[in-house]
């Protein structure tokens, strides 16, 4: 059971180098249906392990010069406050364990259908506006909107720190897709840093657990990384909704 934690963490570290997104989307349903971890827990260690992977993207990309700083800087003045928020939330309902899980599992649920719908919007306009080339600066109003509201589900489900971010954006605004993969990695370092340090204090991370899936996603995400600027994610997007759907589906009716 060690090794597929550890070949676990490698396959999700690719994914993440590569497109900046499927951390928490894999790795919650895989803690919690797979190696049967309880909701919170699964949400705490997930953090942890997601904070420290993307470090280690994050240090790949600024190698590459794949970084946005004034984009970072703008998304992570919603993003902050919004992981407050949430943290806030979990700490208010922790007193109660099972209204605890009951509410984490439902949040991820809704989380999955938000970010599957943002994804399909995505696909479609990407099509209709294949020709447009070049942009213009979101609304600083825009991101900030953006950072809280990703900020603020990355500290109740785990969820979304790459996947909502980038889906967003790439939906509303074209941008150069490396450079994006990269800044939302240190993006998701910061707001799943936060968040990890604040279930560090509710108790709810499995540090043995954390170390097993880091043996393999920290030379994962190193992988990862590189092959960026090569890898076609529109297919890497489609099993990412399917899987989203069907774990939607199932924490809905079936937990």
């Amino acid at each position: 059971m060690d090794l597929w934690i550890t070949i676990s963490g490698l396959f999700v570290g690719i994914l993440v180098g590569a497109t900046g997104m499927g951390g928490g989307i894999i790795m919650t349903p895989l803690l919690l249906f797979v190696f049967g971890v309880p909701p919170a827990v699964a949400i705490g260690t997930d953090l942890i392990f997601a904070s420290v992977t993307k470090s280690v993207g994050s240090l790949q990309h600024w190698r590459q010069k794949t970084l946005d700083f004034k984009l970072l800087l703008r998304v992570s003045l919603g993003s902050i406050p919004g992981t407050l928020a949430g943290l806030f939330l979990i700490y208010v309902l922790k007193e109660n364990e099972a209204t605890l899980n009951m509410f984490v599992t439902k949040s991820i649920s809704v989380v999955f259908i938000l970010i599957s719908i943002v994804m399909l919007l995505q696909i479609y306009a990407k099509k209709k506006t294949r020709a447009v080339k070049g942009s213009s600066d979101l609304k600083s109003s825009v991101l900030m909107a953006i950072g809280f509201l990703t900020g603020f589900l990355v500290a109740i489900t785990s969820v979304g720190s790459g996947t909502l971010f980038m889906a967003l954006l790439l939906w509303l605004y074209p941008w150069k897709a490396s450079s994006l993969v990269g800044t939302d990695l240190l993006h998701g370092v910061l707001i799943t840093g936060l968040a990890g340090l604040a279930h560090t204090y509710l108790g709810t991370i499995d540090y043995v657990l954390v170390l097993q899936l880091l043996a393999g996603s920290i030379p994962g995400v190193l992988i990862g990384s590189r092959i960026t600027v090569k890898l076609p994610d529109l297919y890497i997007r489609i099993i990412l909704i399917t899987m989203m759907m069907i774990t939607s589906f199932v924490l809905l009716f079936f937990r």
